[in-house]
C-alpha cells in the first residue's frame, strides 16, 4: 500500500543545508560599490569599518621593511600591525591650505597611511596603491619619527601632549579660536583664549595622546617652521584644525579652528 504521506517533492535534509550554505555565501560575497574607490577616503573609512572588506584590500604576502631588511607577513600575522581597528580618529599634517584639496582628487594613484607613536619612537608607514583600479595595501615600511618629513614637529607635539608645564610654554599669548558654522553661511566668531582658559578647553579637545594616524596625500612638506594639524572623526564630521609655528622659541599653538 502506497503511504500518502510520503512525497518525492520533499526536500532531503542535505539539500536544505546546501540551499542555507549557498544562501549565505551571497550575503558574504557582498561588496561596496565601486564608487569605494573614487576618493581615497572613502575607501580607508570602509577599510577600518568593514574587516571582511579590509581583508579582500590586503596584498598577501604582504611587505614589510625596516631599513634595508624585509620581511613577508601572512594573513594570520596581520592583527599584530591593524591599527586600524577601532580608531575613531583620523589626522592630516599640512603646511598650506591649498594641500588639503588633495583629499578630494579621484586621479591619485598611491597614499600614505602613517602610525606615528608618542609614547614610542615608532613609525609605522602603510602604502596603498591603486591596483586595477582597487585601493590595496601593499606595504609598510617601519622607521623612527626623526625619518619622516614632519619629524621635527612630531617630537615637539608628543612632548607638548604629555607634559603641561611644557604645553604652557608652548602657547601663543593668546591662542586665537576661530568657530565656524556648520553650514558655513554665517561670519566666523573669533575668540583669544589665555593659557588657563586653553587648558580648561583642553579637557574637551580630541588630541591624540598615544598615537596619530595621518593620511598623506603627498601634501608639501616644504617648510619646518609651519604646520597644520587637522583632525578628522570617522562618521560623525568632526573636524578640527590646530595651527603651529616654529618660533626662535620653539614651536607655539596659535590657532585653533572648528
Amino acid at each position: 500500500m502506497t503511504n500518502v504521506f510520503d512525497t518525492e517533492d520533499e526536500p532531503e535534509e542535505d539539500s536544505v543545508e546546501a540551499f542555507i550554505g549557498d544562501t549565505l555565501h551571497l550575503f558574504d560575497e557582498i561588496e561596496p560599490p565601486a564608487a569605494v574607490d573614487e576618493l581615497f577616503d572613502d575607501f580607508l573609512y570602509n577599510f577600518i569599518d568593514d574587516a571582511h572588506f579590509q581583508g579582500q584590500r590586503i596584498v598577501y604576502p604582504l611587505p614589510c621593511k625596516t631599513g634595508d631588511e624585509e620581511e613577508k607577513l601572512t594573513q594570520q600575522e596581520w592583527p599584530q600591525y591593524d591599527h586600524f581597528k577601532n580608531q575613531e580618529l583620523l589626522s592630516v599634517i599640512y603646511e598650506r591650505e591649498q594641500d588639503f584639496v588633495l583629499s578630494k582628487d579621484t586621479s591619485m594613484q598611491s597614499v600614505a597611511v602613517e602610525w606615528i607613536g608618542l609614547k614610542s619612537d615608532e613609525v609605522e608607514k602603510f602604502h596603498f596603491n591603486r591596483v586595477e583600479n582597487k585601493w590595496m595595501l601593499t606595504e609598510i615600511d617601519k622607521k623612527h619619527r626623526s625619518e619622516i618629513p614632519n619629524g621635527d614637529f612630531l617630537n615637539f607635539y608628543a612632548r607638548f601632549v604629555a607634559d603641561s608645564i611644557f604645553q604652557r610654554e608652548a602657547l601663543a599669548e593668546p591662542v586665537k579660536v576661530i568657530l565656524t558654522s556648520e553650514d558655513g553661511e554665517e561670519e566666523p566668531q573669533e575668540e583669544h583664549l589665555n593659557a588657563d582658559e586653553w587648558f580648561e578647553m583642553r579637557q574637551s579637545l580630541p588630541l591624540p595622546t598615544d598615537a596619530i594616524v595621518n593620511v598623506n596625500y603627498g601634501q608639501a612638506s616644504i617648510s619646518q617652521n609651519r604646520k597644520i594639524l587637522m583632525l578628522q572623526g570617522l562618521g560623525n564630521g568632526m573636524q578640527m584644525k590646530f595651527k603651529f609655528n616654529k618660533q626662535d622659541d620653539g614651536w607655539k599653538l596659535m590657532e585653533i579652528e572648528y
